[in-house]
């Protein structure tokens, strides 16, 4: 659940916001684990706002409403 929350709040700050996060993390020679998982999940969530923007809204929006 608590990915899904990073996952949600990550497309709430847009394509932009995204791009930077790898660029840094992809900087990086050396990860953890957990850093490895981060970008992995921030390219599969890059690739879902290019794919499907309008459901990346969609999700967003039914997340903000339950919390």
């Amino acid at each position: 659940m608590r990915s899904i929350d990073r996952d949600v709040k990550a497309m709430a700050q847009g394509i932009d916001a995204i791009n930077e996060q790898i660029n840094i993390l992809s900087g990086n020679v050396k990860l953890h684990k957990s850093e490895r998982k981060r970008l992995e999940r921030l390219e599969a969530i890059k690739v879902q706002m290019i794919d499907n923007p309008e459901d990346c809204n969609k999700l967003v929006k039914r997340y903000k409403e339950l919390s």
